[in-house]
């Protein structure tokens, strides 16, 4: 919607300042340097406007990326995070671990949360860091991660999987 509404604006500008253009020859020198003032200030909104497209566009794309490194990095946790307490003695049960990945505000690394039931019905959380790119391996997910079960911590580790 905000791309139409701006290429309807871009349009309307355009269209104006091609109607300034084609006036001035036969117009009076004060008439003429109205409407050089008029195509000028049609040229700072077309400007603007651009820039405004182009920020939009660059946000949207951010917030892509940031939604499909969330959602990589969640699912490797998941994967991950089940092995790490199936190997500690906690398996997970059926149901596996929730888990959400936050990008913090400088997308410089991902905030990990996630919880379960082990299959003796106690509750398992994992949480950690990462600022792996997800991807740059597919076998293990590297940062900072503890994995607890009823609140009492059962393992840390630099790597999920691998």
């Amino acid at each position: 919607m905000l791309r139409t509404r701006n290429s309807r604006r871009l349009g309307l500008v355009a269209t104006v300042g091609a109607f300034a253009l084609f006036g001035v020859a036969a117009c009076s020198e004060d008439a003429r340097e109205d409407a050089r003032q008029a195509v000028e200030s049609i040229a700072e909104d077309v400007g603007a406007a651009a820039e405004s497209v182009v920020s939009n566009v660059q946000e949207g794309v951010g917030e892509a990326i940031d939604d499909a490194t969330e959602l990589a990095v969640r699912n490797l946790a998941a994967e991950y995070g089940e092995r790490e307490f199936d190997e500690a003695g906690y398996p997970i049960d059926d149901d596996g671990l929730a888990c959400e990945a936050t990008a913090t505000d400088d997308a410089a690394a991902l905030d990990i949360s996630c919880s379960g039931m082990t299959e003796d019905e106690s509750e398992a959380a994992l949480t950690g860091t990462t600022s792996e790119i997800p991807g740059a391996s597919i076998t293990e997910l590297e940062g900072e991660f503890t994995g607890s079960v009823d609140g009492g911590e059962i393992f840390t580790t630099d790597r999920l999987g691998g």
